[in-house]
């Protein structure tokens, strides 16, 4: 039987404890087979805190903890995700569908069940906006695309703020662990500093609160005004080409991938910004997260991409990505003749009004 999975987020938490060990009975509708607890490290490996059989509707894990941890639970034919928060105490998870459960037990879920419940009031208003805003782009109404735009962004703006209230006053392992489950877009809106600042030394001591660290060290080469660090990759024809040695007034590094939606569609409007600035002094460096050669090679063809390549084909693993912290797709960086960060993940015009700034 082919193996999918539901990954059941467990943060261990520091505090009094009600129970010498913790009890974490389950109660599941509709999901069969083997159910596993496992933890991340601060190598970010995965380790098996224990495995139990799904055995008429329910399981259970007992252990102790000494200190925080944060943890998840695995079943077997299910994929989604659903957090919860654990303890040395009792806990009852109720699970009638991956986006309705309930867990009660320890003093410190109740944290949890805040962050959650703001998030899922944040999601299905977002959920709203954007079945609005796809209706104004049918109907090619402008105005109305102006409007749900700005409406978004009070929504954003709401719950970032509503978040960081939460972030301020819990020093614990469940602020470190939001803000790593949403590090990715963090790092994206480069709000990832502001928000680890808001964490307290207990926060920071954590397993996540220390990985959150080297997602700000890795941040930091895409801070604008820094130096990026120099890289080499190989071309499709085999040649090996380093950064600082592509020689240019401004410089785009463009990290995309063939199996990328959102990156091919952006390739059009990168096909007009080569072939209106590049006589201007722009060079682009497109750095591929393909694994397939022959994929890649195919997308630049098919895109018509006239500029520099380079790949590992390594995919997420590629050395360049991982170097800048990359963990999405399409990402730029703008960068000056000296290799200093100008500007970063622009798209679209934002693209052109920076090369205008940097290219007269």
């Amino acid at each position: 039987m082919k193996r999918k999975y539901l990954i059941v987020s467990l943060f261990v938490l520091a505090g009094c404890q009600s129970t010498s060990h913790y009890v974490l009975d389950g109660v599941v509708q509709g999901i069969e087979g083997n159910v596993y607890l496992l933890t991340q490290n601060e190598q970010e490996k995965v380790d098996t805190l224990g495995k139990t059989a799904i055995i008429n509707g329910g399981f259970q894990f007992q252990g102790v903890v000494q200190e925080p941890v944060s943890a998840y639970v695995e079943f077997e034919d299910c994929k989604s995700t659903i957090p919860v928060f654990l303890e040395n105490t009792n806990f009852r998870l109720n699970v009638k569908d991956v986006n309705d459960y309930e867990l009660t037990g320890g003093r410190l879920q109740a944290v949890g069940n805040q962050f959650r419940e703001l998030k899922k009031r944040y999601d299905l208003k977002m959920d709203t906006l954007q079945t609005e805003y796809q209706k104004t782009v049918l109907e090619d109404d402008l105005a109305g695309r102006m409007h749900i735009r700005a409406l978004i962004y009070i929504a954003d703006s709401v719950y970032e703020q509503m978040e960081d209230k939460l972030l301020a006053s819990n020093n614990n392992i469940v602020s470190a662990s939001m803000i790593k489950q949403r590090v990715v877009k963090l790092m994206r809106t480069k709000q990832l500093r502001h928000k680890y600042e808001l964490l307290g030394d207990t926060a920071r001591n954590t397993v996540p609160g220390k990985l959150l660290v080297r997602y700000l060290e890795k941040d930091n080469y895409t801070t604008v005004g820094m130096k990026a660090p120099d890289f080499t990759q190989t071309t499709p024809d085999g040649e090996k080409i380093s950064l600082y040695s592509v020689k240019a007034k401004v410089k785009i590094v463009d990290f995309w991938a063939s199996w990328c939606g959102p990156c091919r569609a952006e390739n059009p409007h990168m096909r007009e910004v080569y072939k209106k600035y590049h006589p201007l002094g722009l060079e682009i460096i497109g750095v591929s997260l393909d694994s397939q050669k022959e994929a890649w090679v195919k997308a630049i063809e098919k895109d018509q991409l006239e500029w520099i390549h380079v790949s590992d084909l390594m995919g997420w693993e590629n050395a360049a990505a991982k170097l800048f912290g990359i963990r999405a797709v399409p990402f730029t960086l703008i960068l000056d003749e000296n290799n200093t960060i100008l500007a970063t993940n622009l798209r679209g015009e934002k693209i052109d009004e920076c090369l205008d700034k940097y290219l007269k």
